[in-house]
């Protein structure tokens, strides 16, 4: 093809028209520009169709992370509102007289006493952010939900740092401080067999404990303790449905994308 063109323009140098050999040489560079053009927009083209490839496997992993999330979320829900009730219900034993009110105290005092942190499922966005990838999220809408959420998560992890010195320092110190504690585990079985086994109510010298406990349950420092503890996971289960809120939009967003195709 070059030595085509090239022909044609000695052809017409040779015949000494050079009005006409501009004419021509002006329109081979136009074709060449617009050969150009076309090889740029195929390869911008196929660059586009791989970015959006990598892009909807990225979308695909985050909606995946999402919707685990709304599962654990739930989960975390349900459990906070479980420690509130079992902290009112601590608040409001007045009197312990019987094994089954002991009994009773004691799984509320679990309940309340177990310590859940949460953990986010956001693996792929951190790796879009370590990976400096994240702009292989056109979706505008879809980025700043993500970066919402991730100011979600800092703010749960905040009020959980602060629950948990309260927990420290006005439940555990002194349930610690003032009695005994786990009375209805047989540790040594426990040890053995590797998960947590009971007491038989039989081995459980309830006379013995039952005034410590109604020591316990009257003592100021851990009836702050309480409602500090009920208040604060009220608190974080707000932050998990707000958070279940977001969840929910940003999946709706993702779905929305990933119809594009």
């Amino acid at each position: 093809m070059i030595k085509f063109f090239r022909h044609i323009r000695k052809s017409l140098l040779m015949e000494n028209k050079t009005g006409k050999y501009f004419k021509y040489a002006i329109g081979e560079i136009v074709l060449v520009v617009i050969g150009i053009l076309i090889a740029l927009s195929i390869n911008n083209w196929n660059e586009g169709r791989k970015a959006r490839k990598q892009e909807i496997k990225y979308l695909k992993n985050l909606q995946a992370d999402v919707q685990l999330e709304l599962k654990n979320n739930d989960s975390t829900i349900t459990f906070r509102a479980n420690k509130a009730k079992a902290g009112a219900q601590l608040l409001d034993f007045k009197v312990l007289e019987t094994p089954s009110n002991f009994l009773a105290l004691e799984q509320s005092i679990q309940q309340v006493f177990t310590w859940r942190a949460f953990l986010p499922t956001n693996n792929t966005y951190n790796e879009l952010l370590s990976s400096g990838n994240l702009n292989y999220i056109t979706n505008d809408s879809i980025k700043n939900y993500l970066l919402e959420l991730d100011k979600i998560y800092l703010s749960i992890n905040n009020s959980e740092y602060h629950s948990r010195r309260e927990y420290e320092e006005y439940l555990y110190d002194i349930s610690v401080q003032n009695g005994d504690m786990l009375n209805m585990f047989d540790f040594q079985k426990t040890a053995e067999k590797g998960f947590f086994i009971f007491k038989d109510p039989s081995q459980i010298s309830i006379d013995t404990l039952i005034p410590q406990y109604q020591r316990l349950l009257n003592n100021k420092t851990f009836r702050n303790g309480l409602k500090l503890s009920v208040m604060n996971s009220i608190f974080l289960k707000n932050h998990h449905f707000e958070m279940a809120t977001h969840l929910q939009k940003l999946n709706e967003l993702i779905l929305d994308d990933l119809k594009k195709g």
